[in-house]
């Protein structure tokens, strides 16, 4: 019985374990579950709150990307705006400055915020001021003691008066000419003026488009010391040169000083004046030499006569009552220059160097790199046959003031005309200005961005300009489709050492009449004349033609030779931060 009491005893012991047990280990699996479901919820809501804070990050990457894409494509934004990013929101906020512009742009999801903040500097617009003067084709008029203080550069003639000076060098471009047609093969020699009936000598050419004929350029050497010989442009007379001129300027002095003993050389012979001529007609370069066995010219010559154009021919004495002509067996070598007349330096003295196709009744204290010199003295080196110096641009181009309007134009409008008079404060730009801009009697214009005006800019009696300190280093512009009048003690101010205030006229014809000093306002009319009267002081002009009056100086200064702008339309933006802020 006992035996059976324990048996029944343990039996129901192991029972209550097993239960116990099975209890413990469902108690255990429940809270494994409950664990990794919390765990699941909470990694759930992580990766939303993950998923909501990157879509924040992304719509304010998206607003920043949208208002960079506005500002470099000169597209219109506003200041304070949002942008709608998928479910998401962008709001941004954009600060203005003359050089700068700060980006901030907070991204908001299901009330997950992240912001970003992008700092743009403009790239700004450079161009270098290098002359105190540059001009266009109209060129420079210097009446008398009118003086330039730096270097000069002109597409047109420079015309002086009594003590004209140039202090740096002085560059007088010639338009490019065209070399309408020429034959350039040398393989023997055809001498000219050495002996009978070979004394006078003559090459044919056919122009392939109507135009004025310049200059020739023929190749020469020379034996001995021959004179100075004529060249001329002749009519055809049935294959043979006739002794009537292509026009009545159509002729030239050859320098035999320039043609080398040893070796041939191209020698240019400009023409008294450009000579009009007909394409499809002959004409003859002709030299008129004498008879002399020591001391003549070798032309250089192709004996295989290739040129279709023409061909050589010489003669006793082209002048004669009947000429008589004889082949030269070959083509004698030449250029034909079509284009404009040749520029000039004329009447100046230049305290450097002086580079013209032309330089008369001058005095140059440096070297002198020239085609024709004429009653001029040269202090330093002589170099004819120079090249032409070759037209350089305006540094203000037309999409520089394009881009200038449309600046001004984004700032809105000003409908009538904008006076300061009489002491009257006042700021403005950007701007655009339908009417006149007037400051006078010591009115004061604070310019704080881009002035565009349409009338005529008139500044007097003391009116005062200045940029605002907001442009730093950068300068300022302001354009007008009419005149500028400077007068009666105006002053001009810019913000550091390299700031000026630059003041465009786009007017063809008189465009800006300057009465006054100034040291830190540029002026230029790219398509008209700028007139400096008698004894102002300005620091650089640049006009498609310039007229310095009697006693007027343009005094350079060196920081001009790189000047920065705001950007414009055509300016580029450089980020210099991107980063989130909290």
């Amino acid at each position: 019985m006992t035996s059976n009491f324990l048996k029944k005893y343990f039996f129901q012991q192991n029972g209550f374990a097993a239960l116990l047990s099975t209890m413990i280990v469902l108690s255990i699996v429940l809270i494994v579950v409950s664990s990794l479901s919390l765990v699941t919820i909470i990694e759930q809501k992580i990766s939303a709150n993950t998923v909501h804070s990157a879509q924040a990050y992304y719509a304010a990457e998206s607003g920043i990307e949208d208002s960079l894409y506005r500002l470099i494509k000169n597209k219109n934004y506003s200041a304070n705006n949002s942008l709608e990013v998928g479910t998401g929101n962008a709001t941004i906020t954009i600060s203005n400055g003359v050089s700068q512009k700060n980006i901030l742009v907070a991204g908001e999801k299901n009330s997950r915020a992240r912001s970003l903040q992008v700092k743009v500097n403009t790239g700004g617009q450079s161009t270098s001021f290098y002359y105190g003067a540059q001009v266009g084709e109209g060129g420079l008029v210097m009446d008398n003691s009118s003086e330039v203080q730096g270097d000069v550069f002109s597409n047109g003639p420079i015309q002086g008066n009594i003590n004209a000076v140039i202090t740096g060098d002085a560059w007088v471009a010639n338009k490019g000419l065209i070399s309408d047609q020429q034959s350039l093969t040398n393989d023997t020699d055809f001498a000219v003026g050495q002996a009978n009936p070979a004394i006078d000598a003559a090459q044919s050419f056919i122009p392939a488009s109507s135009g004025s004929l310049i200059k020739v350029s023929l190749l020469l050497k020379k034996v001995g010391a021959p004179a100075s010989k004529t060249v001329r442009i002749l009519n055809d007379n049935s294959g043979s040169p006739s002794k009537t001129l292509a026009a009545s300027g159509a002729y030239g002095t050859l320098n035999t000083s320039q043609v080398n003993d040893s070796y041939y050389s191209w020698i240019e012979v400009s023409l008294n004046s450009a000579t009009t001529l007909q394409a499809g007609t002959k004409y003859w370069i002709s030299i008129d030499s004498s008879l002399n066995s020591g001391d003549y010219l070798l032309w250089g010559k192709d004996s295989s006569d290739s040129y279709s154009g023409g061909t050589g021919k010489h003669s006793l004495n082209w002048n004669a009552k009947t000429p008589v002509w004889f082949s030269a067996d070959g083509d004698l070598a030449f250029k034909s220059w079509f284009g404009q007349a040749n520029t000039f330096l004329n009447q100046v003295q230049v305290y450097a160097n002086a580079h013209a196709n032309t330089i008369n009744n001058s005095t140059i204290s440096g070297d002198a790199y020239y085609q024709t010199l004429y009653n001029s003295t040269v202090i330093g080196t002589k170099y004819p046959n120079s090249a032409d110096p070759t037209e350089e641009n305006t540094p203000v181009s037309q999409e520089m003031i394009d881009g200038w309007k449309v600046e001004a134009e984004a700032g809105g409008t000003v409908s009538g005309d904008y006076v300061l008079d009489g002491g009257e404060i006042g700021s403005l730009g950007p701007k655009k200005i339908i009417g006149n801009l007037t400051v006078s009697n010591g009115g004061d214009l604070t310019v704080k961005g881009t002035i565009y005006v349409t009338g005529n800019i008139n500044l007097y009696n003391n009116a005062v300009v200045r940029l605002d300190s907001n442009y730093g280093d950068y300068s300022g512009a302001i354009v007008t489709d009419g005149m500028v009048n400077v007068s009666n003690g105006c002053v001009f101010y810019g913000v550091g050492d390299n700031s000026y205030l630059l003041i465009v006229s786009n007017l063809s014809g008189q465009a800006i009449n300057l009465n006054n000093n100034s040291d830190t306002a540029l002026f230029c009319a790219p398509n008209g004349t700028i007139t400096v009267n008698n004894n102002a002081v300005l620091k650089e002009l640049t006009a498609k033609q310039i007229h310095l009056n009697n006693g007027a100086k343009v005094i350079y200064e060196d920081g001009l030779a790189s000047v920065l702008f705001s950007a414009g339309a055509g300016g580029s933006w450089a980020i210099t931060h991107w980063e989130e802020v909290p």
